[in-house]
């Protein structure tokens, strides 16, 4: 079948299909037809800047959602979602907080307890972090940050309190402000929203997240929640460098305690060189 015999309707369906199957190629050449036939095509646009995202070409994704949100602003919270993730500082703000005003609106209109209205939800808290984490990193030494940092993740709280991101979020504005009880509760929090759940759940989140979980426990003296978390972990995947690195800085840091034996010690550091050089291995 020819390129000129399909319709961008014909097109729309097969992209999101390889979007679904992480088949981005395709999805990027499907992408191209139906701009050829529609180029003005604010959602096929939109679907070609997620697709060029994706591939890693990032020039030509920012123009396409451009377009989009230039021929459609208010319709369709993902452009600016993506727009988000691959903006700076205010920039990045301004996308978020354009997306989450829509998210808002659309959840607005759904039963409270439909699981539309809850998907919705944790998108929102998702941006809500992101907007968060912003203002700890690039806009840390904005006036506003602190105050920033409170409304967001308080807003997030209230939108999806049980989006265990919001409570991890949370304990890295409490360790910003040196308030480690509450950054310790936070973490808690965070953990027992997921630990026990199956492999796969939805709650459970994404791997990369669950590594900087670890950091963070880390970093407030929480050792043991950080080996529960590292062998959830290596149960998933044990082929990642960070997660030697992380159990290797565990054991490291546990062999530092002064209340420590000396046998202990040199146990513990036995411990963390083995997990090292299997990081070593795996790199």
């Amino acid at each position: 079948m020819s390129s000129v015999n399909y319709t961008v309707e014909d097109l729309k369906p097969r992209i999101l299909q390889n979007i679904e199957d992480l088949e981005y190629k395709a999805a990027y050449k499907f992408c191209k037809k139906a701009l050829e036939l529609e180029p003005k095509n604010a959602t096929v646009l939109e679907m070609m800047g997620q697709v060029e995202l994706e591939l890693g070409y990032y020039e030509s994704a920012r123009k396409h959602l451009l377009e989009s949100i230039q021929l459609e602003p208010n319709a369709g919270y993902s452009k600016y979602m993506y727009l988000g993730q691959m903006s700076v500082a205010k920039d990045a703000i301004e996308a978020f907080q354009k997306g989450v005003d829509l998210m808002v609106i659309e959840r607005n209109k759904l039963p409270a307890d439909s699981e539309d209205s809850k998907v919705i939800a944790s998108k929102i808290s998702s941006a809500l972090c992101s907007m968060t984490e912003l203002y700890l990193t690039d806009l840390c030494f904005e006036p506003e940050a602190e105050q920033k940092c409170e409304e967001y993740t308080k807003h997030a709280l209230e939108v999806d309190p049980n989006n265990s991101e919001v409570y991890q979020t949370l304990a890295s504005v409490r360790l910003s402000q040196q308030r480690q009880d509450e950054a310790r509760q936070a973490l808690t929090t965070a953990m027992e929203l997921w630990i026990h759940k199956d492999l796969g759940d939805p709650a459970i989140p994404i791997y990369e997240s669950r590594l900087n979980l670890v950091k963070l426990l880390l970093e407030v003296g929480m050792f043991d929640h950080a080996f529960t978390v590292l062998e959830n972990l290596q149960k998933e995947n044990e082929e990642v460098v960070d997660l030697w690195y992380l159990y290797g800085w565990t054991y490291y840091c546990l062999g530092d305690e002064d209340d420590r034996s000396p046998e202990d010690k040199t146990t513990l550091w036995a411990d963390a060189r083995d997990c090292l050089e299997t990081a070593v291995r795996v790199k």
